[in-house]
C-alpha cells in the first residue's frame, strides 16, 4: 500500500521572531516531492481465456440439461465454463467426454441461503463437494457460512448480485470480505448490476469495499438460466452476455487447475462486452490496450476517484503513479455502453 510521505519541518523559533513569516528555502534547497510508489507486481499479458463463473441448468432452474450448457460455450468461444446449480454441484467428471483442448469443465454450485429473510447466493467454485445452503438469522451469518464452507475445501467464494432481492449493502459486504469474488456486473436483467430504488450499482459497492481496505477481486457473469429456443419475455437470463478473461500464454492450453488459480489470485478482467488485446504493469506504469481502438479507458483510485481518463490508441492507455495512489483500477469504456474492468494494481512504498 503506498504511503504518502509529507515532510515534517521543525522550526525552532524565538521569541522576537515568532511573528516573522518562515523563510522561503534556497532554490537549491527545494522540499521533497512526494514519495511515488511503485506496483506491487509486474505483468506483460498478452492472451486471455474467455470463461463463465454462473450459469444453471435443468440441475435447478436453468431450460437445458447440462450438456447443453457446456456445448453451448463450447461452441461459442469460451475455454471454461462452472455450471453453478442452485444447491446441487453437478460433477464435472460425468462430463469429461464434452472437454476438448481449448475447453474445460469446472466445479461449481450456488450456495442458496436466505439471511435475515433476504436471499443471499454464493457460487463456491472449483470445490470437491456439495455444500448447500440454509436459513440463517442474518445476512453476515450466511455470508460467513458458505464462504468458510467453500474455504474448508480450498474453493473460491464468489458472493453474487447484491441487488437481487436488494438483499446486500455495502455494511453486508464487508462482512463477506473474505470472499475472493464479487459479481460487478451480471447478464441477467432482473439482479440490477446497475442499481435499482437508490441502491447503488454493484460496480459502486464494489468501488466502497475496495476503498474500505477489501480485496475483492470483481467478475461478470451470465447468470443464464435460458438458453432454449424461446422468445418468452420472462425468458431473458441468456448466455454471452458477461465473461472474466483469466491471465493466459499465448498459445497455451486451458487447463482447469491453472484457471482456478489465476481466478483465486485475481489474474483476470471482466466485461460484457470489451476484449483486452494486452495489458503491462510496470514499476510505476499501468497500460491497458483494448482490442476496440475507439475505446476509452478510465483510471480510478480509492474512493473511485478518476485519476485520468484516456483515449485507446496504437500504444494502448497509460496511467503513470503520481505519488499518493494506493491502488489503480481501469475500466474500459465503448460507445455502445459496455464495459470492462482490470482488478485494482496495489501499490507499495518505495
Amino acid at each position: 500500500m503506498a504511503l504518502l510521505a509529507v515532510p515534517v519541518v521543525v522550526v525552532a523559533v524565538g521569541a522576537a521572531s515568532a511573528l516573522a513569516p518562515d523563510p522561503a528555502p534556497p532554490a537549491d534547497e527545494a522540499p521533497p516531492g512526494p514519495a511515488i510508489g511503485r506496483f506491487e507486481r509486474e505483468l506483460q499479458v498478452e492472451a486471455f481465456h474467455r470463461g463463465n463463473l454462473h450459469t444453471h441448468s435443468l440441475e435447478s432452474d436453468g431450460d437445458v440439461p447440462p450438456e447443453d450448457v457446456y456445448r453451448w460455450y463450447r461452441a461459442h468461444d469460451y475455454q471454461f465454463v462452472a455450471l453453478t446449480d442452485h444447491n446441487r454441484r453437478v460433477e464435472p467428471s460425468v462430463y469429461r467426454h464434452l472437454e476438448r483442448p481449448g475447453f474445460k469443465i469446472l466445479a461449481g454450485e450456488e450456495v442458496t441461503m436466505l439471511g435475515g429473510g433476504r436471499q443471499v447466493h454464493v457460487n463456491a467454485l472449483c470445490t470437491q463437494s456439495a455444500i448447500r445452503g440454509g436459513t440463517f438469522g442474518t445476512r453476515a451469518e450466511a455470508l460467513r457460512y458458505a464462504i468458510d464452507r467453500i474455504d474448508a475445501q480450498r474453493g473460491i467464494a464468489l458472493i453474487n448480485h447484491p441487488n437481487f432481492d436488494r438483499s446486500l449493502g455495502a455494511d453486508d459486504l464487508w462482512e463477506g470480505r473474505s470472499a475472493a469474488l464479487l459479481e460487478i456486473m451480471s447478464g441477467h436483467p432482473y439482479v440490477y448490476s446497475n442499481g435499482v430504488d437508490a441502491r447503488p450499482s454493484h460496480e459502486a459497492l464494489w468501488a466502497e469495499l475496495l476503498t474500505r481496505g477489501a480485496e475483492l477481486h470483481g467478475v461478470a457473469v451470465d447468470d443464464a438460466h435460458h438458453y432454449a429456443d424461446d422468445k418468452s419475455l420472462e425468458k431473458t437470463a441468456r448466455p454471452g452476455r458477461a465473461w472474466i478473461g483469466t491471465f493466459a500464454v499465448p498459445g497455451a492450453d486451458v487447463r482447469a487447475d491453472a484457471t482456478c488459480e489465476a481466478i483465486r489470485s485475481g489474474s483476470f478482467y471482466a466485461s460484457n462486452g470489451p476484449r483486452l488485446a494486452r495489458l503491462e504493469v510496470g514499476e510505476r506504469t499501468f497500460t491497458v490496450w483494448p482490442a476496440d481502438k475507439t475505446a476509452t479507458v478510465v483510471f480510478l483510485g480509492p474512493g473511485d476517484r478518476v485519476l485520468a481518463t484516456e483515449q485507446s490508441s496504437a500504444n494502448g492507455a497509460t496511467y503513470a503513479l503520481s505519488g499518493d495512489e494506493r491502488w489503480v483500477r481501469a475500466r474500459i469504456e465503448r460507445a455502445d455502453g459496455s464495459k470492462a474492468w482490470t482488478q485494482p494494481m496495489r501499490v507499495v512504498s518505495r
